[in-house]
């Protein structure tokens, strides 16, 4: 008997865009459209591959968006499955992902420091480790879900998956990760070499743009984000060069439903990010785009040129009518003084410090960072110790 999924990734619910609130709200309905979307297919469950939320600590008004939206599937009684990525996961025993499991909405999958038993959950030790996986059964098959939430590069170093998750019959593997092969521009913590053998779909998260590869005789698969991140994640790219006009088309955004473990794309219809570049001798020629560039789109305009271009610029901006503007200028090295000496990183910053600096640019906790800075100085973190009204972590030497 086979089975039908749907495979959601980066839902990033409560981001407000470039400060913008309606923007959350945005990325609330995409989210509810592609859950409606699951549902219409009749799929048997769903999986949310990290980034549920764009924050560890979400808002009461985002977590009741999360509330509305989940209670759709179980309404259909279709489970969902859930690990935390790198925005939305914690070191706190109680998160906003247990909240919503202990509400029925969702399963959390992954490394657990207690076990965990239900319809659709079951738990087992690997390595002296507690790993909560997910079983779905119809009929009489069953597919088994592992899956861990974001972990840095250095447990990477430390671990390998192979050592925690092995398949058992027809099984899926959960990851919020970057793969080299597939992301190298972007970063990432592992390559496809690192992946565990023998799975039949990889429901990976982390890279907000779509892309499939296999594994053997699985698939590997990133959904990409629901709605738009950036202008690099572009709905299209106009260049102004030499007087002729480049276009280039963007990715589009969706999720996919999984079918015998084979995905297909399903296209969702979000607000159009338009990306124009265009150097100084072209800048004049801006305004023959304003008719490429719906009312409802953001749009960045990027010139290549001088000081003396910013006016023009602003000037030539007031033709486009688009919800949301950004301009910005790339000055020429002419305009620029030139230096033949670079920056040595190594003379400002010890290894350790660049440690934290790159951890906190991957959007670590501060309880995750705060943890990494004592463990650097010889601490390490106790048992928790029982206060009046709660628990106290204790770091000693």
């Amino acid at each position: 008997m086979s089975f039908k999924f749907a495979h959601l990734a980066d839902i990033h619910l409560g981001f407000e865009q470039y400060k913008l609130p309606f923007r959350a709200e945005e990325f609330k309905e995409t989210f509810k459209k592609a859950i409606e979307k699951a549902v219409e297919e009749k799929v048997d469950f769903i999986l949310i591959s990290g980034d549920l939320f764009h924050s560890s600590k979400p808002s009461p008004q985002t977590i009741r968006d999360a509330i509305e939206v989940l209670s759709i599937p179980k309404e259909h009684d279709i489970p969902i499955f859930s690990i935390e990525g790198n925005h939305d996961r914690t070191l706190r025993k109680v998160s906003i992902h247990k909240l919503l499991e202990d509400l029925g909405l969702l399963n959390l999958i992954g490394f657990t420091e207690e076990k965990k038993e239900s319809e659709y959950l079951e738990t087992i030790e690997i390595k002296n480790r507690l790993i909560c996986r997910g079983i779905f059964s119809k009929g009489n098959d069953e597919v088994v879900i592992y899956g861990m939430k974001y972990m840095s590069s250095a447990w990477f170093e430390r671990n390998k998956l192979s050592d925690y998750f092995k398949p058992e019959g027809e099984s899926v593997l959960m990851l919020h990760q970057g793969i080299k092969e597939l992301s190298p521009n972007i970063g990432y913590e592992l390559s496809l070499g690192d992946l565990p053998e023998n799975f039949l779909y990889y429901a990976l998260g982390h890279i907000h743009k779509s892309y499939i590869d296999s594994k053997g005789y699985g698939k590997v698969a990133y959904p990409g984000s629901l709605e738009r991140w950036d202008f690099g994640d572009y709905s299209v790219r106009y260049r102004l060069e030499d007087g002729k006009l480049h276009e280039t088309k963007g990715s589009e955004k969706g999720f996919f439903i999984v079918e015998d473990f084979e995905p297909r794309f399903v296209k969702l219809d979000v607000r159009p990010f338009i990306d124009i570049h265009v150097d100084k001798e072209n800048i004049d020629k801006l305004i023959t785009l304003t008719k490429r560039v719906p009312k409802e789109a953001f749009l960045r305009i990027s010139v290549i040129g001088d000081s003396t271009i910013i006016k023009k610029l602003e000037a030539i901006k007031s033709y486009f009518k688009a919800e949301h503007i950004v301009t910005r200028v790339k000055m020429q090295s002419s305009d620029l003084e030139e230096k033949d000496e670079k920056i040595n990183e190594d003379e400002y910053f010890e290894d350790f410090e660049k440690k934290v600096i790159e951890k906190i640019s991957q959007d670590w906790s501060d309880d995750e960072i705060l943890k990494l800075i004592l463990e650097n100085f010889g601490y390490k973190e106790s048992k928790k110790v029982k206060v009046k009204g709660g628990t106290l972590d204790v770091y000693l030497s």
